[in-house]
Order: structure tokens, then sequence, then C-alpha cells
């Protein structure tokens, strides 16, 4: 019998995760999938072992979309190359868009970068679709991601403005550390709770003094994330994780 809530797979045994890839229920290799990609994302697993890759490769034909989707996700947080045609198709869903997106930066294959940035371009897109899209790129290493994220630092929206302040951080702009750093460091600017957090994403080590110095003058709200920016900062230089 399973040793976790069949509704919750955060605490399933990876051989199990593996097995439910194979289930004859779509919504278990779905979840499977997804389950399996928290923990890449998390670096709770480092990588993937070449036959778990390869289960998650066949769901890429899989007859239902959203598992077609689950282990395109999964497979680029990877970096499997693979996954690369099916997320570029989910970017004509809307449903399925802002995941695929993001999924195409974090996978690192640079055919990515002329559906994104047809995307981007595309007349009356959703702020959050296109600040998504201009990420992805940024991730990938395209200059006109990283352009327009620094110009929705000064957005009209207030969410939009904490959104591209997030994706400095997520993506790894290659101005994202002085950027944030002077964001923190200003004490009237609304956005230093989600500047601390952007550094603890960007992983780079060399915010620590600059989060130590916020830090003394922080509130207990904002200490919190200050807290969780330094902890993830740490575990850059932790053991690797286990491999499956």
């Amino acid at each position: 019998m399973p040793t976790y809530d069949p509704l919750d797979l955060d605490g399933a045994p990876m051989p199990e995760l593996a097995e439910l890839l194979a289930s004859k229920d779509p919504t278990e290799r779905a979840d499977a999938a997804c389950a399996i990609g928290d923990r890449l994302r998390t670096r709770e697993l480092a990588a993937l072992d070449a036959p778990l890759r390869e289960r998650l490769a066949a769901l890429l034909s899989d007859a239902v979309p959203g598992v077609r989707l689950e282990a395109a996700i999964t497979l680029a947080e990877a970096h499997d190359p693979r996954a690369t045609e099916v997320l570029v198709v989910a970017l004509g869903s809307r449903a399925l868009r802002l995941d695929a997106t993001r999924a195409l930066g974090a996978g690192g294959d640079t055919r990515g970068v002329p559906p994104l940035r047809a995307l981007m371009g595309r007349w009356l897109l959703p702020w959050a679709d296109r600040l998504q899209a201009a990420a992805a790129l940024c991730a990938l290493g395209d200059p006109s991601g990283a352009a327009y994220l620094r110009s929705r630092l000064s957005s009209r929206r207030q969410h939009e403005r904490a959104a591209a302040v997030h994706f400095l951080g997520e993506a790894r702009h290659p101005d994202a550390r002085p950027l944030l750093e002077a964001i923190l460091a200003d004490l009237t600017h609304p956005l230093r709770d989600v500047a601390a957090r952007a550094l603890g994403l960007l992983g780079d080590p060399g915010a620590r003094p600059a989060l130590e110095a916020a830090r003394a003058h922080a509130d207990d709200e904002l200490r919190v994330d200050i807290d969780g920016a330094l902890a993830a900062l740490a575990r850059v230089h932790a053991p690797p994780p286990v491999r499956a």
C-alpha cells in the first residue's frame, strides 16, 4: 500500500513516483511527473537517472495534453531538449501558456527563443504573459528579455513591478544583483521583501553582505524573507542532493 496520500505526492518515495508515471490514470501520471519536477526545482534531486528520464520522455507522446505538458516541464527542469517541442506547442494555449513559458526558460534550449520573442511581441497579450516571456528569454540569454524586465521595474502597475523584481532573480538577469541590492537598501522602497526573496533565487553568494546589512534594520516580516534568502544562498554550497 502507498505510504502517502494519493492526492498529495510530496512525500512519495521516488520508486513509487516512477511507477505512477505508467499508471492507467492520466491524473496520476501528470501528478507524478509534476512531483518529480518540483523536486528538481527545489534541488531535492540533483538530476534524473537515465531510466527515469526515459519514462518521462515516453510521456511526451501521451494521449492526454496535461500529461504531455507535465512531463515536458519536468524534462525542461532536467535540461532535456526533448521537452522543447511540446512546450512550444503549449504556448498556443491560454491555459497552459504561463507554465510552458517558464519551463522554456528553465530548459536552456535556445530553440525556444524565436517562439518566445513572437509571444512577447503579440498584440494585446496580457502583461503577466508578456513579462513571463521576457523572463524566459532573459534566462536563455536573450537581451530583449533582459531589457524588457528592467523596463518594467518602473511600471505603473504595482503587481507588474513586483513580478519584474522577482524575475530579475529567477531569470538570472545580468544586472540582477546590483538592481536588487539597491531596492533592498532603499528603506522607502515598497518591494524590499520581493527583492530579498529574489536575491535568494538568484543564488549569488556575493549578495550575502547586502542581505545581512538589511537584516540589521528589518522588521519581523522582512527579516523572515531575508533569512529565507540567506538560507537559499547557503544551499548553493551545500553537498549535492540525492540523484534519482
